[in-house]
């Protein structure tokens, strides 16, 4: 039961997070923002969450995660009351920065938190289950809300005319989030820890913190092919709408952008059941598998890059994000096997910032070479960057595994 219920508010609050995908940008120049300034309010609300993401991570574990989240959730429905009945430009930064707060709170805070719940009462050996139904649920949520959220406009309009067209948009994802706080304050509980000395302070925790990452070669692995994983999909959100309706014989078939949408949604959904299932049935070794996804995912961003027609471009397109979350699967499963707990909340949240960082080092640097070399080389460049990681992966699991035969054999 438990499980079930950490499950809908999971997935209630990847909803909340889809609700605004689709209107986002409209909503807030509708709010008072111009065009030249909206990537200044959106650029404080990414800022604010690399910031934070460290910190709040560290309060999550030192705090507590129950504790953690259910603050994210007040300062959410508090940012979005801000966006609600504020107008103009300084109004719309101070909502989205408080957006920024909500979103680097709720980073690894929960996450952890069932995760420790997970392996509490199922073992560290069904890991990949737990990443599984997390990576589902993000998905289902995600999708589920960005398509009612494009569909509340229209609601809006006919029933409630006196509203803003995106007004209705904010109130659900307030009263939603007001419902996610109060479940989460009935139903979720965090395992008292016994605690042999006093609350360990802040600065003893980020020293424990830091020399786990540094001294643990397969988290550091994750790491580094978790900034490639930012820097290529950076790429392929940025670009594929532009090349994809370049490849477009027709404009009137300018409704195929909705499909792909759908598609790669799915197909990330789809690669992370396949994923769970193949490990439960033929027991791959996680390492194993996670580099040979990754390959294959660097290799179907090269064929995609070269295609020129509209279905094999659909298609591998497609497979980029189906191999996506397959590999998503071991890599959290490898990940959540080596970190303690009670250091859970800032490993994730630093999984987080690194992802974020290699999106912004990704986006920066195609912001320059895109004058200088199409879109499919730059799908070209990012997949050679996540060629070059899972050799450096594979070379570093491959001294870990050796590491590890010898201290058997000994």
């Amino acid at each position: 039961m438990k499980i079930k219920l950490y499950s809908v508010i999971y997935f209630l609050n990847s909803y909340l997070s889809g609700l605004l995908i689709p209107v986002l940008s409209l909503l807030l120049i509708e709010k008072g923002a111009s065009l030249s300034n909206l990537s200044i309010i959106l650029g404080l609300y990414a800022l604010t969450v690399v910031i934070l993401e460290l910190p709040t991570g560290i309060m999550a574990d030192i705090f507590g995660r129950k504790k953690t989240f259910c603050i994210s959730l007040i300062i959410s429905a508090t940012s979005f009351m801000v966006i609600l009945f504020g107008r103009g430009f300084i109004i719309m930064c101070i909502g989205m920065m408080l957006y920024g707060l909500n979103r680097a709170l709720a980073s690894g805070s929960f996450d952890a938190l069932f995760i420790d719940y997970y392996i509490d009462n199922f073992g560290k050996e069904k890991l990949h289950n737990i990443t599984t139904r997390l990576s589902v649920l993000e998905a289902l949520g995600l999708s589920t809300g960005a398509i009612s959220g494009g569909f509340f406009p229209k609601v809006s309009a006919y029933y409630f005319p006196d509203l803003g067209t995106y007004d209705l948009n904010l109130i659900i994802r307030i009263l939603l989030t007001v419902t996610v706080a109060v479940l989460s304050i009935i139903f979720i509980t965090e395992a008292k820890k016994v605690e042999k000395h006093e609350r360990i302070s802040i600065k003893q925790h980020v020293k424990n913190s830091s020399s786990f990452v540094m001294e643990n070669t397969t988290v550091i692995c994750i790491f580094i092919s978790v900034f490639s994983t930012g820097f290529f999909l950076s790429s392929l959100e940025t670009y594929w709408q532009p090349h994809f309706i370049s490849l477009l014989p027709d404009k009137g078939m300018m409704g195929l952008l909705g499909l792909m949408a759908f598609l790669y949604l799915g197909a990330a959904m789809l690669g992370s059941i396949v994923s769970n299932k193949l490990i439960k049935k033929y027991k791959f070794n996680s390492k194993k598998m996670y580099l040979t996804l990754r390959l294959l995912l660097a290799l179907s961003l090269i064929f995609t890059a070269l295609q020129t027609n509209i279905p094999s471009f659909i298609s591998l397109y497609a497979s980029i994000y189906l191999l996506f979350g397959m590999a998503n699967i071991p890599e959290g499963a490898i990940l959540n096997g080596e970190t303690p707990s009670e250091i859970r909340a800032s490993v994730l949240s630093t999984y987080s910032f690194i992802f974020q960082i290699g999106g912004l080092s990704g986006s920066i640097l195609y912001s320059v070479i895109i004058n200088y070399v199409s879109i499919p080389n730059i799908w070209i460049i990012a997949a050679c960057i996540v060629l070059i990681t899972v050799a450096i992966t594979f070379k570093k699991f491959l001294s870990n595994s050796s590491e590890v035969s010898i201290e058997t054999n000994k």
